[in-house]
C-alpha cells in the first residue's frame, strides 16, 4: 500500500471518528460500588459535631421572611441567628424526597436525579472566557449561545446550562432572562435556573409556565438551580430568596455551601464537612418549611485555599476528601448528592488543569454524587471558561460514563472461541469479537506515532479542543419547538426587558 493510500484511509477513519452522530445518552446508573473514606462512626462523628453547631452556634439566615418560617417552626430565633435541636431539623429535612424527576422539553431527556441516577450538567458563571482563537476576554451572548449549543451536543451531559457564562455585553439585570431563554430554545434538555435576585428567580419560574404549561410548572419539577451560602454559617436574602421562590414551585433547589477550607470553613476536613453539613441542612430544611417534599440537594464545591498566598484551589486531594464525605453524609440524610467535576485553578487547557480537574471528576463519580456539575470547561478557579478544556473535559465525562457501566462479563464461550480462531503469536485486531466490542475511544487523543501527529500537525490538547469545538458548532442544529412556546418565550423576555431598568439601582 502507497503511503498516499495509507494517509486516505487512515483521514477517512479519522473523519467518521470525529464526524459521527450526535448522541445523547440517558441519565447515567452506576454499576460501580461508592467508594468510602470514612466509616459509620466517623459519619456519625461529623453529623454530631454539624448538630452541635446548628443547635449551640445557630446559622444566620439574614432575611426577615425567613426568620418568620423558622419562628413558625418552632426555631430559636435571635436577632439573625437560627438554632434548632436535632430532632426538629432532622424532621423537616427527611420530607425532602431522596430521587425526583427532572422534566425536560423533549421528554426523551427527562432525568431522574437521586438513587442509583447520575447526572452531568455544564459550567456555571464565569465572566470570563478563553475563546476559538484562544484569547482571554470578557465572555458575550453569543458565547453563551455557542456553549448552549456544545452541550446540548455533549452525549454525556444531561442537563442544558442556565449561566453557563455571563455575557457581560447584556445588562445585569436582563441576564438571566436570557440565560433562560438559551436553555430553552437552544436545547430541549433540562434546565437550571437563575439565583441572583428574587424577581429573576420568579421570571425564570414564568418562563418555565410559558414552556409547560401553568399547572405543570408548579406541580412537576423543570428546573434545578445553585444556592450557596457564606460561609461561615451564613445565609443571605439573595440566595434565601431563590430557595423560597423555586420551592414553593416545586423546583429543586441545590443548597451548596462555598467553602474553601483553611479561609472559609476550618483547615481540617472533618471540621470542614461538619460546618458545610450544618448549613447545607439548614437551608434543606428552610425549603420544607416552604413546601413539605420539594426537592432539594446536599452538597459542596469542595476547594481549599493555597495558605502560602490565600487564593482559592481546585484540585487537591484534601478537596477530593471532603467530595467523598460529602457523599456519605448525603446517603446519611438520604439526600441527592451534588459534585464539582472539571474545575481547574489553572490559567489555560494544560497539563495542570487536567489534574487539577482529575481530583473533581473521580471524587464525584465514586462518591456516588447524583448531580455532577461543572463537566466542562472550568479555569482560572472558575473565573473563566475555555472553549478548548471545555470538548475535551466532555471526553473525559464520557469516558467516566463507560467506567461506571462496571464490567461486562461477556460471554465465556464465545471469548474461549475467539482465542482458538486467534491462537498462539496471532493478535485479536481483525476478530469478530473486537469488531463488536465497545472499548472507549477518546477522539481527540494523539494516540498516534509521532511521525503522524507531526504530519498531522502537531497539535497540543488546546488545539485540539478548539478545531473540535469549531467543527461542533459548525454541525449543530436547533431541537425542534413549537412556534408559539418559541414566540411567547422571546416576547417574555421583550416585555421583561423593557419592565425592568437596565442599570442596578
Amino acid at each position: 500500500m502507497t503511503g498516499a493510500r495509507r494517509r486516505r484511509g487512515r483521514d477517512a477513519r479519522r473523519a467518521a471518528r470525529l464526524h459521527g452522530p450526535i448522541v445523547h445518552l440517558p441519565t447515567l446508573r452506576r454499576r460501580v460500588p461508592v467508594f468510602e473514606v470514612a466509616n459509620a462512626e466517623g459519619v456519625e462523628l461529623i453529623h454530631d459535631l454539624a448538630m452541635r453547631m446548628v443547635e449551640e452556634v445557630g446559622v444566620e439566615f439574614r432575611d426577615p421572611e425567613s426568620l418568620a418560617l423558622w419562628r413558625g417552626a418552632g426555631a430559636e430565633v435571635e436577632g439573625e441567628r437560627v438554632r434548632i435541636g436535632r430532632e426538629a431539623l432532622l424532621a423537616l429535612v427527611a420530607h425532602a424526597p431522596a430521587e425526583y424527576v427532572q422534566h425536560a422539553r423533549n421528554p426523551e431527556r427527562t432525568v431522574r436525579v437521586g438513587g442509583e441516577h447520575m447526572v452531568i450538567s455544564p459550567s456555571y458563571g464565569p465572566p470570563y472566557i478563553l475563546d476559538l482563537e484562544g484569547r482571554r476576554r470578557l465572555a458575550t451572548l453569543e458565547d453563551l449561545d455557542n456553549l448552549q449549543k456544545l452541550n446540548h451536543m455533549a452525549a454525556s451531559v444531561h442537563i442544558a446550562g442556565g449561566p453557563i457564562v455571563e455575557p457581560v455585553d447584556v445588562p445585569v439585570p436582563h441576564r438571566h432572562l436570557h440565560m433562560a431563554l438559551s436553555a430553552l430554545t437552544l436545547s430541549d434538555k433540562p434546565i437550571i435556573g437563575n439565583v441572583t435576585a428574587r424577581e429573576r428567580a420568579e421570571d425564570t419560574v414564568e418562563m418555565l409556565k410559558l414552556a409547560f404549561g401553568e399547572e405543570r410548572a408548579t406541580r412537576d419539577t423543570f428546573a434545578t438551580s445553585l444556592i450557596n451560602s457564606n460561609s461561615p454559617l451564613v445565609w443571605d436574602q439573595t440566595m434565601l430568596d431563590a430557595l423560597k421562590v423555586y420551592a414553593a414551585a416545586n423546583q429543586a433547589v441545590m443548597c451548596s455551601p462555598f467553602c474553601m477550607a483553611g479561609a472559609s470553613t476550618p483547615a481540617s476536613n472533618t471540621g470542614t464537612m461538619a460546618m458545610v453539613t450544618a448549613e447545607a441542612l439548614t437551608a434543606a430544611a428552610l425549603a420544607q418549611i416552604v413546601r413539605p417534599g420539594a426537592p432539594v440537594l446536599f452538597g459542596v464545591p469542595a476547594m481549599t485555599v493555597a495558605l502560602n498566598t490565600g487564593a482559592p484551589v481546585h484540585g487537591s486531594p484534601d478537596s477530593a476528601i471532603v467530595q467523598f464525605l460529602a457523599g456519605a453524609m448525603a446517603r446519611r440524610y438520604r439526600l441527592p448528592h451534588r459534585s464539582i467535576a472539571n474545575c481547574a485553578t489553572s490559567k489555560t487547557p494544560d497539563m495542570q488543569a487536567g489534574y487539577d480537574s482529575m481530583w473533581g471528576l473521580f471524587p464525584s463519580f465514586m462518591s456516588g454524587a447524583h448531580w455532577i456539575t461543572m463537566a466542562g470547561g472550568m479555569i482560572e478557579g472558575t473565573l473563566g471558561l475555555s472553549y478548548a478544556k471545555t470538548v475535551i473535559d466532555f471526553e473525559q465525562v464520557d469516558a467516566f460514563y463507560h467506567f461506571m457501566q462496571g464490567i461486562a462479563f461477556d460471554d465465556p464461550e464465545e471469548l474461549l472461541d475467539t482465542v482458538r480462531e486467534v491462537g498462539p503469536g496471532g493478535h485479536f485486531l481483525g476478530a469478530a469479537h473486537t469488531r463488536r466490542s465497545n472499548l472507549f475511544i477518546f477522539p481527540s487523543q494523539a494516540n498516534v506515532t509521532y511521525e503522524q501527529w507531526s504530519e498531522e500537525g502537531a497539535r497540543d490538547s488546546a488545539a485540539a479542543g478548539i478545531e473540535k469545538a469549531k467543527r461542533w458548532l459548525a454541525r449543530y442544529e436547533a431541537p425542534p419547538i413549537d412556534p408559539a412556546t418559541d414566540a411567547a418565550l422571546r416576547d417574555f423576555v421583550a416585555r421583561r426587558e423593557r419592565e425592568i431598568p437596565a442599570t442596578l439601582a
